[in-house]
């Protein structure tokens, strides 16, 4: 059965599965360490969709609050954002504030892959995004990077739309938040809802 799941107080194990995770699925220059990653994941527990098949991790969606300077940053820049995200710049989550996410990466195991189960992650995304706006937690807008052509795809179904392309033919792509999009994205829940723990 496969299921979707989020992270707040999840331990090192979890990293380790998402620092596996990677290295089977993407080139070594874009595997982070463990120290940056549980690094960033210490700085904001609640940063992970997670993609179950029974107790299995078998896929994730990384995504953290980040300071507007670094946004700009990354919105101006030609270069790649990814282990060079230092904790710093990365928030701690307040009721009643307005967040600037970035989506860092979004892995499924090959044995996953061509299967459709990416429709779960997309919709794990758009419920954090709806399920933090009850508590009050806002969200403006979302940066991410596509690396690979299965992600310009998943960015473009949740609605990201290219920016500008980076070095290494990557592409920076933004997402824009507002009543609108959270409105919508209630109202398409509906079918993914099941697939929640």
């Amino acid at each position: 059965m496969i299921t979707v799941k989020y992270t707040e107080d999840n331990d090192a194990d979890m990293i380790n599965t998402v620092i596996e995770i990677d290295s089977i699925v993407f080139p070594a220059h874009l595997q982070g360490t463990f120290q940056e990653v549980y690094g960033r994941f210490c700085k904001n527990r609640d940063s992970y969709v997670l993609l179950y098949d029974k107790n299995r991790i078998i896929g994730y969606l990384c995504m953290f609050p980040v300071k507007d300077e670094l946004y700009r940053e990354i919105s101006s820049s030609d270069k790649f954002y990814d282990s060079n995200i230092p904790c710093e710049m990365i928030e701690q989550y307040k009721p009643g504030n307005t967040y600037k996410l970035y989506a860092i990466s979004t892995a499924i195991l090959p044995g996953y892959q061509g299967k459709g189960l990416s429709k779960h992650l997309i919709g794990g995304f758009r419920k954090y995004l709806t399920d933090k706006r009850k508590e009050n937690i806002l969200f403006s807008s979302v940066l991410s990077t596509a690396v690979t052509t299965g992600g310009d795809y998943l960015l473009r179904t949740l609605g990201f739309e290219k920016k500008k392309t980076l070095q290494n033919d990557y592409a920076l792509y933004e997402l824009l938040i507002d009543d609108v999009y959270y409105e919508k994205t209630e109202r398409e829940l509906s079918g993914y809802t099941n697939s929640f723990q």
